[in-house]
């Protein structure tokens, strides 16, 4: 409870601050959007899920900037017609009724102080969840680059754990960044109170990412006190190589949390390889990725996983408004005590238009076998602004 009274004097802190800026020079944008539709035909009858997560943000200015997100994300935008008086009964029901309301809530708040003493340093103050570590998501954004990042993440692919990257920094603290007057780096070191982890857990962080031409790298390094007997740490790096037209490979590898007091075992490892070979028209991504029994600082429900997926896909998303093609996943759970074997094929069909995303899939069941639970149809939209 500390720990949230906290969050929202910080965001008091910063809305009071804010206000002394250039408020006339602010903007606001979404920087996510995102509704992802899925339907089962276990009775025959399709049964629609729909997942929604929608960011909006305030921007100040350059000199002395400042940013405030708020924002939902409910797995259930179905509960938000609901009537809450028919969950009076029933405890759990009242509680994913609750857990699902889409009312805008505080995700992030940060002040920049750019250009520290006339250096190429930002002293930046935050809290919340920021920046996503060894996702490649970033590296457009920060150097102008091609896209790098995978397919194979997020609530698409992993509802349950929505895989994005090795880390994410989340708490309250501060960042410093520097780029050392180079136009291929930016080196971040945070120190903040961890927001996974709760009151009175500190966490330190170092990421630096570099951009080449035809390489992109980025790596990073955490730990945590007090947390269990000597601390949690945490590591990883990211790889992208380009040859040239021909094709690409992207890496992650990584370990979300280690504890030292315990065995060093292969679920505590986060890694993907993702070879892509451009034959155009076609392109053929292959991705090898190993779930973490560890991810943002909890365990995860797969642990031990693997996938080996392929995507045979026909046009160039990033140049033209069609692409489409076929994807497979084959999944291999050790743990489970039945059906450790998954097989699914998946024909997917991708537009752009007028900023948003659509990927329309049809996900089907081979392994394990069940005619009711055999297809499932996705819709996603994601708008790009």
């Amino acid at each position: 409870m500390s720990f949230t009274i906290k969050k929202y004097c910080s965001v008091l802190i910063f809305l009071i601050l804010i206000s002394s800026f250039h408020l006339y020079a602010a903007d606001l944008d979404v920087p996510n959007m995102e509704l992802i539709t899925r339907s089962s035909f276990d009775t025959g009858i399709p049964v629609l899920l729909t997942r929604g997560k929608v960011d909006l943000r305030m921007n100040g200015g350059y000199k002395l900037g400042g940013s405030l997100t708020l924002g939902f994300d409910s797995a259930d935008l179905g509960y938000s017609s609901a009537d809450i008086d028919d969950y009076d009964n029933n405890a759990q029901d009242l509680a994913t009724y609750l857990s699902n309301q889409t009312y805008l809530q505080f995700q992030s708040a940060e002040i920049i102080i750019r250009n520290l003493f006339s250096s190429p340093t930002d002293l930046t103050y935050f809290t919340g969840a920021t920046d996503v570590l060894c996702s490649g998501a970033e590296f457009p954004d920060l150097f102008g680059s091609v896209s790098v990042a995978t397919r194979y993440k997020g609530y698409l692919y992993f509802p349950e754990n929505e895989f994005n990257g090795i880390h994410r920094i989340n708490g309250t603290g501060l960042k410093v960044s520097t780029t050392f007057g180079s136009e291929k780096n930016l080196t971040s070191v945070y120190i903040y109170e961890d927001g996974y982890l709760g009151n009175s857990h500190f966490s330190s962080d170092i990421r630096t990412l570099f951009s080449f031409d035809k390489i992109k790298l980025e790596g990073f390094l955490g730990a945590s006190f007090p947390a269990a007997s000597a601390g949690l740490y945490r590591g990883g790096c990211l790889f992208y190589y380009s040859p040239g037209t021909a094709g690409e490979f992207f890496a992650q590898i990584g370990v979300p949390q280690w504890d030292p007091g315990k065995t060093f075992d292969i679920d505590r490892l986060f890694f993907l390889f993702e070879p892509r070979i451009k034959l155009n028209p076609l392109t053929i991504i292959l991705t090898l990725f190993w779930h973490p029994g560890y991810y943002l600082q909890d365990a995860t429900i797969d642990s031990g996983s693997s996938d080996i997926h392929i995507n045979f896909m026909l046009g160039d998303p990033e140049k033209s408004t069609f692409s489409g093609g076929l994807e497979g996943s084959t999944t291999f759970n050790p743990s489970a005590l039945t059906d450790q074997f998954g097989v699914i094929v998946s024909p997917y069909i991708s537009a752009v238009t007028s900023g948003v995303i659509w990927n329309i899939m049809l996900n089907t069941t081979l392994l394990p076998y069940s005619l009711n639970d055999m297809f499932e149809g996705i819709i996603s939209v994601k708008a790009e602004f």
